[in-house]
């Protein structure tokens, strides 16, 4: 129980340290302005109208991505089957992608694409990871 709750914890941090560093180089790219406020949606608006698909291609990505190595580090270290771990690591994740969506608009396209992401490379992850022997008969 400790290893699944531990594997749980370390795939979350994966996720979202792969989000951080995905985003740290989409800003190193595309930089924002000097003194843009990002708690300010409106001020973001602007913003975003300027950015080239270069830009979104990388938001979706750090999310697709942080599912996807988050649900197998998450698998590789538990004891519970890949699907749990893709559904509580997936689930943690597109959660937190609509939070932030709707915190700051973005493009439908951009909204629609990263939540199917998500999902896919969640179960892809989970297809991807090896059954472990305990995983195999636990429930």
């Amino acid at each position: 129980m400790i290893r699944n709750v531990a594997a749980i914890i370390a795939g979350v941090g994966t996720a979202f340290l792969t989000v951080m560093l995905i985003d740290s180089l989409n800003h190193m790219i595309f930089p924002p302005p000097a003194g843009l406020d990002f708690s300010d949606p409106a001020a973001i608006e602007p913003y975003l109208a300027t950015l080239p698909i270069g830009a979104f291609l990388l938001i979706l990505a750090s999310s697709a991505v942080a599912a996807f190595a988050g649900t197998m580090v998450a698998s590789r270290i538990g004891t519970i089957r890949p699907f749990y771990c893709a559904v509580v690591i997936g689930g943690i994740v597109l959660a937190a992608t609509v939070a932030n969506f709707i915190a700051i608009p973005h493009p439908l396209w951009l909204s629609v694409a990263t939540l199917l992401g998500i999902v896919a490379s969640a179960w892809l992850a989970m297809r991807l990871a090896p059954e472990s022997e305990a995983g195999a008969n636990s429930d």
